[in-house]
Formats: C-alpha cells, sequence, structure tokens
C-alpha cells in the first residue's frame, strides 16, 4: 500500500466509526500529523486532541474490531475512491462549509464539479407541475454546461437527473448512504446512467451503511456545499429541500425558488422561501443571469411540450373561468391547472383574477 493510500486507509478505518463526525476528525486532524498517528495515539494523548472520554472510549474499542487493510481493500474492490480533506483534489466549495466532511468515498468523474455546479433539490412527491419544472430547468443548464448536484431521489431529484443525461450534460448525485447500497432501489437503473454518461457518486458514508434518516441532513449539507446555488423547485413545509437552502445561506450561497400554487402543501415551503428573499426563478435563464450567464438560444431549447402546445391551442384569447374551460376541455382541474400555471410562467398566458385566465401568445 502506498504512502497516499495508507493515509487514506486510516481516514476509513476512523469513517466506520459513525460516532466521530466531522467535528472529531477536525480534533484529530488539526492535533496528529497523520491519521496513522491519530490511530495509534494512546486514550491520554486522544483526550488532549479535546475528544470526549465516551468518544475516547469508542475509538479505543473500534480499534480493535477494525483491520485497517482489510477495511481499504474493501473500497478497492468496489472501485471507489477516496479523496480526503487534505487532498488536492477535495472540492474547493465543499472545504468552505462548516463542519465539512473529512472525507469522501466517490465513483466516477470527479472533475466535472469543477464546472459551474448548481443542485436542484425539492419534494419526493412532486406534482406535475414540479416534476416539468426540474426536468426543463435541468435540461438547459446542463446544455450550456452546468453540472447539476442532486440526491438521487424519488421527485424533483431524479427528474432533475434524468433531465441532464438527456441533454447531454453531468450530473453528480450524493447519497445518504454508503456508494454500495443505492437508496432508493428504484433508482439504481438511474444511478448506473449518471455514471455512465460520465457522472459522479459522492457520499460522506463508508460502504454498508445504510439510509438512516439521520443520515440525510448531513447529505444535504453535502449537497448545498458542491454547489455556487441551489435551485428548489417544490418543498413542504417540512421538506428536506427547505434545509438544503439552509445550509446554503449559511454557506453564502445563492439559493432560488419556482413559486407554485399558494393553495398547494407542495408549494408552502418555496413560497415561504421566497418571502424570505430567496430569488424567484420561472426559467434557467433566470439562475443564469444571476451568474452573469447567458442561454442565448433558451427559447429554441426550451420549446412547449407537446401537452402544453395542444393545451395552449386549444385556449381561448378572452378571460376564462377555470371551471368554464374544465368543461369546454374534458380535463381534471388538478391537470389543467398544472398546465395553466406553467404556460403563465412561460409568458403565454395571464391569471386575471378570480379564476379567470387570458391566452396571450
Amino acid at each position: 500500500m502506498s504512502s497516499g493510500n495508507q493515509n487514506s486507509a486510516y481516514y476509513v478505518a476512523f469513517a466506520r466509526l459513525p460516532k466521530l463526525g466531522p467535528k472529531g476528525f477536525a480534533l484529530l486532524r488539526s492535533h496528529f500529523p497523520t491519521m496513522a498517528e491519530a490511530w495509534q495515539a494512546s486514550a491520554g494523548e486522544l483526550k488532549q486532541a479535546g475528544l470526549e472520554t465516551s468518544l475516547v472510549q469508542a475509538i479505543i474499542a473500534h480499534r480493535q474490531k477494525i483491520d485497517v487493510a482489510a477495511s481499504y481493500q474493501e473500497i478497492e474492490k468496489l472501485q471507489l475512491e477516496v479523496v480526503t480533506i487534505a487532498d488536492p483534489i477535495y472540492p474547493k466549495l465543499l472545504k468552505e462549509i462548516y463542519d465539512p466532511p473529512a472525507l469522501l468515498f466517490i465513483r466516477g468523474d470527479l472533475k466535472i464539479l469543477e464546472n459551474l455546479c448548481l443542485a436542484i433539490v425539492g419534494s419526493r412527491r412532486a406534482t406535475s407541475y414540479g416534476l416539468t419544472m426540474a426536468r426543463e430547468i435541468a435540461n438547459t443548464l446542463a446544455q450550456v454546461g452546468v453540472t447539476i448536484i442532486s440526491g438521487l431521489a424519488y421527485g424533483i431529484d431524479a427528474s432533475a437527473h434524468k433531465a441532464t443525461i438527456e441533454a447531454g450534460g453531468k450530473t453528480a448525485a450524493v447519497m445518504a448512504s454508503g456508494l454500495d447500497q443505492i437508496y432508493h432501489s428504484a433508482n439504481h437503473k438511474l444511478a448506473n446512467e449518471i455514471l455512465d454518461k460520465g457522472g459522479l457518486w459522492i457520499s460522506e458514508f463508508p460502504p454498508q451503511t445504510a439510509p438512516l434518516k439521520q443520515n440525510f441532513p448531513f447529505r444535504n449539507r453535502i449537497i448545498a456545499g458542491l454547489a455556487q446555488g441551489t435551485i428548489v423547485i417544490e418543498a413542504a413545509k417540512t421538506s428536506g429541500a427547505l434545509l438544503t437552502a439552509k445550509h446554503a445561506l449559511e454557506a453564502n450561497r445563492e439559493v432560488f425558488a419556482v413559486p407554485g400554487n399558494a393553495t398547494s402543501p407542495a408549494s408552502v415551503g418555496t413560497n415561504e422561501l421566497l418571502k424570505q428573499g430567496a430569488h424567484l426563478i420561472t426559467e434557467a435563464s433566470d439562475v443564469l443571469s444571476a451568474f452573469g450567464l447567458k442561454a442565448e438560444t433558451t427559447a429554441a431549447r426550451e420549446p412547449l411540450t407537446a401537452d402544453l402546445q395542444s393545451l395552449l391551442e386549444k385556449l381561448p384569447y378572452e378571460p376564462t373561468h377555470l371551471e368554464t374551460l374544465v368543461r369546454l376541455l374534458n380535463l381534471p382541474a388538478s391537470n389543467l391547472t398544472s398546465g395553466l400555471t406553467l404556460l403563465e410562467l412561460k409568458g403565454y398566458l395571464k391569471d386575471e383574477g378570480s379564476g379567470r385566465y387570458r391566452r396571450l401568445k
């Protein structure tokens, strides 16, 4: 084992002790020249590093159970790489956050993080409106070279990853489990497509770590930390996406939110973010302009979907009440409302108030 791998091996061995965490790692790094020396330190030396007695005892017990070399061999067998915070290739933006991960387990191309990186997050139980917005925004951003960061969850995350791949772009999936345990299993095919198309998997959790509920807040801070801005598309009042936005703000990064129906529980969180000062966006060009960039062919790249085009062609130019449109078009009110909202955001329609809509184009 090379000296570099040997140092990484001790990082991995320590990472298999969940109680240590980023703060414990930081204390060890500040006190010991290498993780190898920290691993071999006495209880007294560990206490001198600032670790609490209970954690020192846990480390002593942990060391008796771990074969450092065998532990690292598992990483190699899984074709994973280890990037420690001491490595020059550790993501610079992530290093700037409070309590950055001491190490990352990765698979794929880390260089995609050298592009402008933007996170897209939102509800697992997304509406058709939310899924469409995630898809359209991610698609356009990917086409201009933005790397899309998300969490491989159902709903908005999966929609953003898929749209990026379809646009020929690069996307990174940050996971709340070990990289040998893709969560959710239904997204296993998508996860493999991310790698096949030159993307990246990232986790701070070692193999055999289950996707426990308490891991997701840690995952969310990495999503925000890797990105120069976080885009929230649909978030209920208690959505984890709001925590990602909070991490982004704490790291002095930009936060964007897509407005949603004021009466929809799925949009309570995003609408609240807008009240608190998040950038209001309705298309990818709004995000790009915040970074001094332009999508000169945005309009050409974002034509209306066939369903939206069909809906637009059936709408009258005079103000018409929603109930009348439901009868005329023979569509469920929920589906029609989502379509009308999308057309309004794209400038094809105006909400005249009192449930009346007017076609503009």
